[in-house]
């Protein structure tokens, strides 16, 4: 029996161009006014701790805003957000090509390093058959402002890949995967058809030694 083959998305600056859908999501919260300045002070304290060495994954990693917060509403909330802020920033070229490879019989998945309600409203909102962010701990319903589990970003983004493969036994080889960013690299070669997708820097120069496909918006 033929394995499955599938198309792995990420989100931030992948499907979702110059931003990342939990910078949005935070905007949405303190609007929605689950966020105030407590939350918000918190997280500027954190940076300001930061070595610069390592300050941009530190950074994804900074959840402290989200401390004291229900779960439950946050939950209630995600589906409006994405409606209302994500879908209308999603990128139509990679749109249209998930469109293409579901046609052709690939199933679509979503792994970003994007809180997990955020990437499980999008997975929904785009019909995809799995979606997988990063987990943050609870504790008596609440969010503690750290995460719980594995960040699905640079290299650890491969441990994502194979919890979707184990799911559904798809085949990486004849897989596609999209990604943005030099830290993506782990992630996509890890599939027979990477592709970069409007790369930064250090992503192109890669994917032009290495021959994977490129695709500008």
């Amino acid at each position: 029996m033929t394995r499955p083959r599938a198309a792995v998305f990420d989100l931030d600056g992948t499907l979702l161009p110059r931003t990342s859908a939990e910078r949005l999501f935070l905007r949405f919260l303190v609007r929605k006014r689950l966020v105030g300045p407590r939350g918000l002070l918190a997280a500027a304290a954190r940076v300001a701790t930061l070595p610069l060495r390592g300050r941009e994954e530190a950074l994804l990693r900074n959840k402290a805003y989200m401390a004291g917060i229900s779960e439950q509403d946050v939950r209630a909330l995600a589906d409006d957000f994405v409606a209302a802020i994500v879908a209308p920033r999603l990128c139509p070229v990679i749109l249209r090509r998930m469109e293409g490879l579901r046609a052709d019989g690939f199933v679509l998945d979503l792994l970003s390093g994007t809180h997990d309600v955020i990437a499980e409203a999008v997975g929904r909102r785009l019909g995809m058959a799995d979606a997988l962010g990063t987990a943050l701990e609870v504790v008596d319903g609440r969010y503690t402002g750290t995460i719980a589990g594995v960040h699905y970003f640079g290299p650890a983004k491969v441990e994502g890949v194979e919890i979707l493969r184990r799911r559904r036994d798809f085949d990486p080889e004849v897989s596609f995967a999209f990604g943005d960013h030099g830290a993506d690299v782990a992630f996509l070669e890890r599939f027979g058809h990477p592709v970069a997708v409007e790369p930064d820097r250090s992503l192109r120069r890669e994917a032009l030694r290495r021959g994977w496909e490129v695709v500008e918006r």
